[in-house]
């Protein structure tokens, strides 16, 4: 039995586009945040459940064999896995059952406990890491990745956050207009890089911004898409940095008008954004500055944390095993 500075939880989150497992010590230091991206064909929009699972498998096996040598030194005291997408009866897909079976397949082998968690909890303990909130006890937290956006109410409740929706999409997410529009530009799916880059280096002017449609912290978001396909169906001369910040653009005025609702309405002025669109640095620096003006303090995470990962699955652990706290 190794020492008890040596004593770790694993991590493990299978979602749709990323393989990952994370190694946190239990006072919460990373040791180890692996992930491997899931391969999407040249001009696909994505991939299906079944071809997920498959890829998941392949890259479990290709970590473990990778990191064998960086945890020979650890003893692994407690395991945690990503069980469905949301904490809320019903919330399942295929693809979590990969990481799942593999965290109780190790916690046999390991003789020790396993917890199980949701891929948008992971998410927000991953996010909330190293970060100070006035209250962390109530606050706003935005899920907007590849296929989600939703607006929650995080409660605290013991070791873990009872998250109510409040706002979001009534159609598209913000990560499907990116990559329609991406994969419309010709760029490798998933686009939200390339895009990103894109808004940031166009030095121009928006002379008129797309209509968005937004109403008590919700959002119709499909006919963003169609203005934008209208403007490049006409064109001959498509200009990719317009296109792309004339998006983001109506991200973040569509964010600005739901979160200046809602947080007035829940009397909660504090917001952590967490998935992968967040990691756009275009994004996280305009809605961080128009936010202000609403007296709403913004919590944008480095983009390693902030993209799928199991971090926040390996700290849920720790938290549950209610060691060294």
């Amino acid at each position: 039995m190794k020492s008890n500075k040596n004593n770790i939880v694993i991590g493990i989150d299978t979602s749709c586009y990323t393989t990952s497992i994370a190694a946190i010590s239990l006072n919460k230091e990373i040791i180890l945040n692996e992930k491997v991206m899931l391969k999407v064909d040249k001009n696909a929009k994505g991939l299906r459940q079944s071809e997920m699972v498959f890829q998941h498998i392949s890259n479990i096996g290709k970590i473990s064999e990778s990191i064998e040598s960086k945890l020979k030194d650890y003893n692994i005291v407690g395991i945690c896995a990503s069980k469905s997408p949301r904490p809320v009866e019903g919330s399942y897909m295929p693809v979590f059952t990969v990481g799942l079976n593999t965290a109780k397949l190790l916690s046999a082998t390991q003789g020790c406990p396993i917890f199980e968690t949701t891929h948008q909890e992971n998410h927000i303990e991953a996010s909330l890491l190293g970060k100070n909130l006035s209250n962390e006890n109530k606050f706003m937290a935005v899920h907007m990745s590849g296929g989600t956006l939703e607006i929650v109410l995080a409660s605290k409740n013991q070791f873990r956050y009872d998250l109510e929706i409040v706002g979001g999409t009534k159609d598209v997410s913000f990560g499907q207009l990116i990559d329609r529009l991406g994969v419309k530009l010709s760029y490798d799916f998933p686009c939200g890089k390339y895009i990103d880059k894109n808004a940031l280096e166009f030095t121009g002017k928006i002379k008129e911004g797309l209509k968005t449609s937004v109403k008590e912290g919700y959002m119709n978001l499909s006919g963003i898409e169609n203005q934008l396909n209208r403007i490049i169906d006409s064109e001959e001369y498509v200009d990719k940095n317009y296109l792309s910040r004339l998006l983001m653009d109506t991200i973040v005025r569509c964010m600005l008008k739901s979160l200046a609702y809602l947080c007035e309405k829940y009397d909660t002025y504090e917001v952590v954004f967490v998935g992968g669109v967040s990691a756009s640095k275009y994004i996280s620096k305009s809605l961080t500055q128009k936010l202000r003006k609403y007296k709403i303090k913004a919590y944008f995470t480095d983009g390693n944390l902030a993209t799928d990962n199991a971090v926040g699955c390996a700290l849920i652990g720790v938290k549950n095993l209610n060691l060294g706290e």
